[in-house]
């Protein structure tokens, strides 16, 4: 690698990591406050912030790696460009084609990368997210409990203690309404409420009561007494609902996701997994794209480079990002398709580089 090589480099790098490091604060604090906001009274403690900005981490760089090399290259040779170094250098006979050559490289290089968080990372962390959730959830409703008030975690569940005592409950009501025809009334002297191994669980730890089974169809009803019984709730549609900014099939592996967009059930299944699979593979290749993108415009900002810079990294995520989701929105309907809109972003995005570049010549050559 030249001097010159070198020298570009050290403009990129710099505030690559700053702008990574950057960006990912403000995003990822953005997402666990997002968490937090919606399991507003299930309780995330700070410790568990922690965790989730870890489990956050492998995600989040599979889309924040494109923008911050965009944003990188950008200022890195648009201050190149607007000290008129790239003039300089020309005289000495050193092409400015030249320009493209470390920033491919870096873009090649942050693409793998971004394709290993997006292949790898992202069903990892958004797994530990929402288990992360669950576990929250079940601590928070396990002693949440207030004496004498009424609780319904889950629609159509409800429960009630008229005394606690520590972990211990005392004179315990609990209805399970979930399914109209077969409603389960539970009446407990004592009890208390576990969480279960899986994340999902939450368990009721019952002794001395009874139970009231009603059949609605049959217009049978049945008594059950008992010493000692457990009753589990299943908490993941309360984490479900609430955790609206993860989706679970972005849980899902490279192989689950094939078979899924093969032998999906539904449709709507089939298209969703089809766009995923292609998006892991389409979003990296944006880093690349963004570093062609970012060296002709860069070379247009005369003045005020770091201006034009963060207006032109704006732009140019900001109609990536829109133009995909709403291609995707319509993929998911049936209007358009799925594999095109997976990859109609970085079409338009080579598209655009071609005809800069071409531009580009023209202006230096």
């Amino acid at each position: 690698m030249r001097t010159f090589d070198r020298y570009l480099l050290r403009e990129i790098l710099l505030p690559l990591f700053v702008g990574l490091g950057l960006f990912f604060v403000v995003v990822a604090f953005g997402q666990v406050l997002k968490i937090s906001d919606s399991l507003t009274g299930l309780g995330v403690s700070g410790g568990r912030i922690l965790e989730a900005l870890l489990y956050s981490f492998p995600p989040l760089m599979g889309l924040l790696l494109p923008v911050s090399i965009l944003f990188a290259t950008l200022l890195g040779v648009g201050r190149f460009a607007a000290d008129r170094e790239v003039i300089g250098f020309a005289s000495l006979g050193v092409s400015p084609y030249r320009l493209f050559k470390v920033p491919c490289l870096l873009g090649i290089i942050i693409s793998m990368i971004s394709c290993w968080a997006m292949v790898k990372g992202e069903p990892w962390g958004i797994r530990g997210l929402r288990n992360l959730m669950a576990f929250s959830a079940q601590e928070a409703l396990a002693g949440g409990v207030r004496p004498g008030e009424f609780h319904e975690w889950v629609y159509g569940f409800t429960f009630r203690a008229e005394e606690k005592d520590g972990d211990d409950l005392k004179a315990i009501l609990l209805a399970d309404r979930r399914d109209a025809d077969k409603p389960i009334v539970i009446s407990s002297a004592r009890g208390r409420i576990l969480g279960g191994k899986n994340a999902q669980d939450l368990i009721f730890d019952l002794e001395d009561g009874t139970m009231l089974l009603t059949d609605a169809k049959k217009k049978a009803s049945r008594k059950i007494s008992f010493k000692e019984g457990q009753y589990r709730l299943n908490v993941g549609s309360l984490v479900g609902n609430k955790a609206r900014t993860m989706r679970k099939i972005q849980e899902k592996t490279l192989g689950e996701l094939w078979e899924l967009s093969r032998h999906a059930p539904k449709e709507k299944h089939k298209r969703q997994a089809i766009i995923l699979l292609h998006r892991k593979f389409a979003l990296p290749l944006a880093a690349f794209i963004f570093t062609l993108l970012s060296v002709p415009l860069a070379c247009t900002a005369r003045g005020g480079s770091r201006a034009r810079g963060f207006l032109f990294s704006t732009a140019i995520v900001g109609g990536y990002y829109y133009l995909g989701r709403a291609v995707e929105l319509s993929a998911r309907a049936g209007n358009f398709d799925p594999i095109l809109a997976a990859w109609l972003p970085d079409i338009i995005g080579l598209v655009m580089a071609v005809i800069l570049i071409v531009r580009f010549r023209r202006t230096w050559i």
